[in-house]
């Protein structure tokens, strides 16, 4: 998993830089000035923090993978924006003709530049943040400017023309180029095309939080009965697609199975434990039969003999699935955890 610098991104920045034993500027430094005898200690002043496209001190600093110069977060997203409009293909505005083509989805904020650097010029960081704020538009449907989305359904040109997006594409807002309209830079289009579309409001969705760990379009299996108090409303490993984040709950997806055990076509809120990604490790989904490719132990003691059939129930961590045995050797008759080579579909 990504390790954080939160703790050690400052020692470890004072280290390299030869700042270990200095201690930290004692207020707020503005622009254009040395900040401190730190900074002067080392032969540097602010400017060499400036963004290459605003020439102002970094503000949200993101280094570019293609050449790695680093820019404001901000001017990036404006020249994405200038470039979608006009050229439709977005290209790394570094200078010395680096020339690479430039993802929509720009890489996370260096959280140690930027926590240097508010240590140091914390007071105009702060006015040019003001002024960004003030500056943001809202766009139509509520959508805001770079904002993960997906599409709802496959998107044409126009009502006899092929589909040029596919539905539950994943897609970033870019802003409003025509009016009435959001402008999407979607990551793939059916034609091949690299340019943006403009589309109406009620065609994208936003994209589920990352949080949920699930996304917009994603196949899916109920993990258990699901019901509406004493009502079964969906069977055990029925599958299904996620449409969106619920609108009204907080910690639901909303989610189109494909039967319902009430015989409705309405779609679900479910919470995210009670659903499943369809596909499972070693090529298994919810639901399936299976027998145990050997003795399965747990320390001295044996859970499961080789051939004992169960049922897949879903995930367990990345490298383990969920079963649920139909007889223990030991009596229980909680699910165990397995690889997926300890167990093969019937």
């Amino acid at each position: 998993r990504c390790p954080s610098d939160d703790d050690l991104g400052w020692l470890f920045w004072c280290r390299r830089t030869q700042l270990a034993m200095a201690p930290p500027p004692p207020g707020p430094v503005a622009a254009g000035t040395p900040a401190s005898g730190n900074l002067a200690a080392v032969g540097w002043d602010l400017s060499d923090f400036e963004c290459g496209l605003c020439t102002e001190i970094v503000l949200d600093p993101v280094t570019l993978n293609c050449c790695g110069k680093t820019f404001c977060r901000s001017c990036l997203h404006g020249w994405l924006r200038t470039q979608a409009e006009t050229s439709g293909v977005a290209r790394c505005p570094a200078g010395g003709g680096c020339g690479e083509r430039l993802p929509f989805r720009l890489p996370a904020t260096s959280a140690m530049l930027k926590s240097f650097l508010e240590a140091v010029a914390s007071v105009e960081l702060e006015r040019r943040r003001e002024e960004l704020d003030e500056a943001l538009a809202a766009l139509p449907g509520g959508f805001a400017p770079w904002q993960e989305v997906a599409s709802t359904n496959e998107l044409r040109a126009g009502d006899d023309a092929a589909a040029v997006v596919a539905a539950f594409a994943p897609g970033v807002v870019v802003g409003s180029f025509v009016e009435g309209r959001v402008t999407v830079k979607f990551d793939e289009r059916l034609d091949g095309s690299a340019h943006c579309v403009n589309v109406l409001p009620h065609e994208i969705v936003p994209e589920v939080p990352r949080r949920m760990g699930f996304r917009v379009g994603q196949k899916v299996a109920a993990v258990m009965d699901l019901m509406s108090g004493d009502t079964k409303i969906v069977h055990f490993a029925t599958r299904g697609l996620v449409c969106k984040k619920a609108d009204t709950e907080e910690d639901r997806l909303t989610v189109q199975f494909e039967s319902r055990a009430d015989g409705l076509r309405t779609l679900v809120n479910v919470q995210v434990h009670e659903i499943a990604p369809s596909a499972l490790l070693g090529g298994l989904a919810v639901g399936d039969r299976v027998t145990a490719s050997r003795d399965l132990v747990s320390g001295t003691g044996l859970l499961v003999r080789e051939g004992m059939r169960g049922v897949v129930l879903g995930p367990y961590s990345d490298a383990r699935l969920i079963v649920r045995f139909d007889e223990r050797v030991d009596g229980q008759t909680h699910a165990i955890n397995v690889l997926p080579c300890e167990i093969r579909r019937q």
